[in-house]
């Protein structure tokens, strides 16, 4: 193994992958555990959020605060209706069993007839003195009535002619009461008579005050119930007439509205809430506990992805925020929204947010949330895990459409593909719970799912064009689009990085080449770091010619300069093309990658010079103030930069050579290095310098990544045939 074999072996520690507690400040873990809180209150929140009604008790007799329909078809036997008809069948007057003897009236009259008659003679006793006749009236032994000494001188008082006309009246009234009733009187009857019939005929005769109130005395005594009820009879008859109803079957249809807002609520309504699973139940203690351990379990789950496959976006809380904060409004809207769909839930637009954050981070954080929100809307549509799986296969649609979005063409082909998903998941699902298959069946529920499966497309495509930008903005973060905007060389930047720094310019162009091949091979953004690498030295605009770049045919200016000036010089194009790129709108994560692409690096050749000219040197006015890259993209441009500028310096100096024909390097003149060694050795000294600690690169990356410069070089580099020149003829 040659030496430079060994030092790239030895160099193996340096690069191991971080950990996830390693890889974050004590700050961040203390902004990711509040995120990680804030997400999981959200969940329990969207979970929880009483809706008017639904975790209400719906009383009988009061009206319904909310509407609601049938989510299924339902056919069942009605107790209610059972009931409600048992009970008129038992009330039917024709199951009362009455006991009737037809003698009472008859010898009620006859005793009546008998007391007028023992009345008449008292008056007409010629033997009877007054105070006589008044005292055998008074006593006269009679069961039904007692007649007192005021009657008894009312009595006495009439003439001959009035007391008979009063004992007419008086038979007349009786005969008249019984047939009324077809003589079978009963409590309910003789209670109707004395309290309105008996008057009411009275004061159509011509009898007095007084003699009314005497004829309906002696009427009302003698009248008696001669028709009872035979309760042993009627109880019998009566379970008859209820055992004869048979049971009463409801079908309730799916969709059906069971109770409108303001309906006053009836059994019956109750009875079908229950039946169909629709009936709003109260959140007990136990169902908020529940929500919680679920809502903590997503929110640990998907912050502990964060943290151990997406470093880069951990190491962004505002970017995390706005996606905690995108989740959280999602489901919140899902849980308003879903009751009002009723019965086609998966109308809900939810991989509109699928391609939101799958244009704006990437497909990987975008499944995790996706399974999330599929997740949590399941459980709050009463655990439904064909509407999850739904929901979620149509996210999945959408990231795999968008995954690489660079026109607005790939949101269009998601919207299809998001319809076409949902509308098999659904006629799937809905094949499954079907006993037996009919064509006009199929066709009824085909047509409905179909449109709202359109729907749901639609709305994910246009929702998403009109959020992904917002959200990309709050965020911080580029999108596809954005990159594609940035790259053009019109923009004003590029436009005068061409015009001022040329040379500096296709510096950046061959930085952008090596930069999106090394992340082709390791599965970086290869756009954003091409767009990253135009932008990486716009600070150079400000003095061009400082810069070899950019000195073609002039004299180096650093010769009449000392060298902590021309350092500080060459130091101060990071900090303008910062300022510069934040003054034209670029977004921050651009900004990083000028900032991070000389991470804390030393400016070798003037502090070398400092030190030979000059007694004490500060070594950190001549390094880069940083800080070092964080991410892969960061790192790649930073070797990226180093490794074309340092190979151009060769080859333009005649100090490169290719490797031979089989990679050997033998024989090579002093001085001169193979292209091969030479980016190792600058792959090296990185690492050696602790420039890509904070990077995620691991050894095999790397290797990847040298191994891409070096296949790029090689087609720049390469040995050329001298061609002898053409004689002209």
């Amino acid at each position: 193994m040659n030496i430079t074999r060994r030092r790239w072996v030895s160099s193996l520690p340096r690069l191991r992958p971080l950990q996830p507690v390693e890889a974050f400040s004590r700050r961040l873990r203390l902004i990711m555990t509040l995120e990680g809180l804030l997400l999981f209150v959200g969940i329990w929140a969207a979970l929880t959020l009483s809706l008017p009604g639904e975790y209400g008790r719906l009383e009988v007799g009061q009206p319904s605060p909310m509407s609601i329909w049938a989510p299924k078809e339902v056919t069942y036997v009605s107790e209610v209706r059972t009931g409600e008809r048992q009970a008129q069948a038992e009330n039917n007057p024709d199951n009362l069993v009455y006991v009737f003897d037809p003698l009472i009236p008859v010898q009620q009259r006859l005793n009546l007839s008998a007391l007028l008659e023992t009345i008449t003679s008292v008056r007409d006793d010629p033997s009877l003195l007054r105070t006589d006749q008044l005292a055998r009236l008074v006593a006269l032994p009679n069961a039904a009535l007692q007649i007192s000494e005021s009657q008894a001188e009312q009595i006495l008082a009439l003439s001959d002619t009035r007391w008979e006309q009063l004992r007419r009246q008086t038979l007349a009234l009786y005969d008249r009461a019984i047939e009324r009733y077809d003589y079978a009187v009963d409590e309910r009857a003789l209670t109707q008579l004395r309290e309105r019939w008996l008057a009411y005929w009275l004061a159509t005769t011509d009898l007095s005050s007084p003699e009314r109130d005497l004829a309906r005395f002696f009427t009302e005594a003698f009248l008696r119930v001669n028709r009872t009820l035979d309760e042993a009879a009627t109880a019998e008859r009566r379970q008859r007439a209820r055992d004869s109803v048979p049971p009463q079957q409801v079908r309730v249809l799916a969709g059906e509205a069971i109770v409108r807002e303001g309906e006053i609520i009836t059994p019956e309504m109750i009875e079908k809430l229950q039946q169909t699973g629709a009936m709003p139940a109260p959140l007990s203690w136990a169902g908020i506990a529940g929500r919680g351990l679920f809502a903590a379990l997503m929110s640990v789950g998907f912050m502990a992805y964060v943290l151990s496959f997406e470093t880069p976006l951990g190491r962004r809380p505002r970017a995390l925020l706005v996606m905690i904060s995108l989740i959280i409004f999602t489901l919140i809207t899902a849980r308003l929204v879903l009751p009002a769909i009723g019965d086609w839930p998966f109308f809900f637009p939810l991989a509109a947010v699928a391609i939101t954050l799958t244009v704006v981070f990437n497909g990987r954080v975008s499944l995790s949330a996706a399974m999330l929100m599929s997740a949590t809307i399941g459980v709050m549509e009463h655990n439904a895990l064909g509407l999850t799986l739904t929901l979620f296969s149509s996210c999945v649609a959408a990231v795999l459409m968008t995954h690489d979005a660079e026109r607005l063409r790939s949101f269009l082909l998601a919207g299809i593909s998001v319809a076409v998903v949902v509308l098999v998941a659904e006629l799937a699902f809905w094949l499954i719970s079907q006993p037996a298959l009919s064509a006009r069946g199929l066709m009824t529920h085909l047509t409905p799912v179909a449109l709202f499966s359109g729907m749901n497309g639609a709305l994910s495509a246009i929702l998403a064009i009109g959020v992904f930008n917002v959200v990309s903005r709050a965020a911080g973060q580029v999108t596809p689009l954005q990159l594609m905007e940035l790259a053009h060389p019109a923009r004003p930047l590029l436009r005068k990085l061409i015009r001022e720094a040329p040379g500096t310019y296709y510096h950046s162009v061959a930085v952008g080449n090596l930069a999106e091949a090394a992340a082709e091979a390791v599965g970086a953004d290869a756009l954003l770091l091409r767009v990253a690498a135009y932008y990486h030295d716009i600070g150079k605009t400000i003095r061009p010619y400082f810069f070899t770049d950019n000195q073609m045919g002039r004299e180096n200016v650093h010769n009449d300069l000392d060298p902590t000036t021309s350092a500080q010089i060459i130091i101060d194009h990071v900090r303008e093309g910062i300022k510069m790129a934040r003054s034209a709108g670029l977004p921050e994560q651009i900004v990083e990658f000028i900032a991070t692409h000389h991470g804390t690096g030393l400016i070798r050749q003037f502090y070398q010079q400092a030190l030979q000219q000059q007694d004490s040197v500060r070594e950190a006015d001549f390094r880069y103030p940083g800080p070092r890259p964080q991410t892969r993209e960061q790192a790649i441009l930073m070797l990226a930069d180093s490794v074309e500028a340092t190979v151009r310096s060769k080859a333009q100096n005649g100090k490169l050579i290719a490797a031979n024909g089989n990679g050997g390097h033998n024989g090579a003149p002093a001085g001169v290095q193979v292209l091969d060694d030479l980016v190792q050795s600058i792959i090296e000294a990185r690492v050696r310098e602790g420039e890509l600690n904070d990077a995620p690169l691991t050894m095999r990356e790397l290797t990847q990544i040298k191994q891409a410069f070096v296949n790029s070089l090689q087609s720049i580099y390469h040995p050329r045939v001298d061609y002898a020149p053409q004689l002209v003829r």
